[in-house]
């Protein structure tokens, strides 16, 4: 599974080079986010966490006025636990491909609210002695948002699925809200 999403997010990042068109076809996003609060889920039990940053870009290329497909990557920075029922921190890094569709309204320029769908692996990193070894998993996220001119602005809803061992193998998800703000280089 993971040789299979490394080939198909390589295919859509060489595709790039193959569909290219002119320059406002194109989106680059750097975005930052903060996520108010995940929750972990193991088991059955499950643990929030406390507040936590995102940072990442993605790369759209424009099929046409409404859809869009693309890639990206983002850092889930170290968070610990609330409850403190496990010691230490765990972080995230998604690496993504996406399909993005945005209103088709004339006259609006670079104005429109549009909808995003990631999915891809996330890779699971622990600072945690809890936790002997571990791998990432799927990564899924659905998301609404604005652009305004080169301001990008999203609610987004995303799961990390994980396993770890301790000493026994155990399977894990981690979902939060995000909430980003991006700027769009075109």
């Amino acid at each position: 599974m993971k040789k299979f999403l490394a080939v198909l997010a390589l295919i859509c990042l060489s595709s790039t080079a193959v569909f290219a068109m002119t320059s406002t076809d194109n989106e680059f996003i750097v975005k930052a986010g903060i996520q108010p609060q995940g929750s972990v889920s193991i088991d059955g039990n499950s643990s929030d966490t406390n507040v936590g940053i995102s940072a990442g870009f993605e790369y759209f290329k424009y099929l046409n006025n409404i859809v869009a497909v693309g890639a990206g990557a983002s850092y889930d920075l170290p968070r610990k636990f609330k409850d403190n029922a496990i010691d230490g921190s765990v972080s995230f890094l998604p690496l993504s491909i996406a399909v993005k569709a945005r209103t088709p309204l004339q006259g609006f320029d670079n104005n429109f609210p549009f909808i995003v769908g990631r999915l891809g692996y996330s890779a699971f990193m622990n600072n945690s002695d809890y936790i002997k070894s571990s791998s990432g998993g799927l990564y899924y996220s659905l998301g609404l948002g604005v652009s305004i001119d080169y301001l990008v602005i999203e609610a987004a809803y995303a799961a990390n699925k994980f396993s770890f061992k301790n000493p026994a193998d155990k399977d894990g998800t981690y979902s939060t809200i995000s909430l980003y703000v991006g700027f769009k280089f075109e």
